[in-house]
């Protein structure tokens, strides 16, 4: 009895810290894409030296995709070129962790793929994909938007834009 009771014991602290641990970072498998990184990617070990910075950002680093150069208008503002790919990087999964990674991608380009899908894709392609063949919940926002959602990952498709995020924790109450 004493055996079975320890058993029990060691499994549920087995299962109570694997799961705890598992609950940090949900991983969404990396589709064939032509995006340079994906979301959730760790970005530790890159040498971002060859991307251009998107000014402005507190509490993380914006990346123009290599290829896409911003303009500066007639205030010497950054804007960005018409078709572009943009990666933020901040800590990851809470804002106090001391891991970087990809949180957020804005994509404007439309020649870029990711699960067949791009901003060419029409809303009952992005419906099949997202929801039946990759398990997201799809929401309809408007006439023009579609948002899919699935654990912490967000898609939302609409026809000028793809934005991909993930859910960054703010445990510690950062403020930035």
């Amino acid at each position: 009895m004493k055996k079975v009771l320890a058993l029990a014991i060691m499994l549920l602290a087995f299962c109570l810290v694997g799961c705890s641990q598992n609950d940090d970072i949900n991983d969404l498998a990396q589709p064939q894409t032509n995006l340079e990184f994906w979301i959730a990617e760790n970005v530790d070990n890159v040498d971002f030296s060859d991307y251009q910075i998107k000014y402005g950002m507190m509490g993380g680093t914006e990346y123009y995709g290599t290829g896409y150069i911003p303009e500066v208008d007639e205030n010497r503002q950054q804007t960005d070129p018409k078709h572009c790919v943009l990666y933020t990087v901040t800590s990851y999964p809470d804002y106090s962790s001391k891991t970087l990674h990809i949180t957020y991608i804005s994509i404007t380009d439309p020649s870029i793929e990711f699960y067949g899908l791009s901003l060419n894709s029409t809303q009952e392609e992005i419906r099949y994909q997202m929801e039946e063949k990759q398990g997201f919940a799809i929401e309809k926002l408007g006439d023009n938007t579609l948002i899919a959602r699935k654990g912490d990952y967000t898609f939302s498709f609409s026809k000028d834009i793809i934005r991909i995020s993930v859910n960054v924790t703010n445990k510690e109450d950062i403020v930035f």
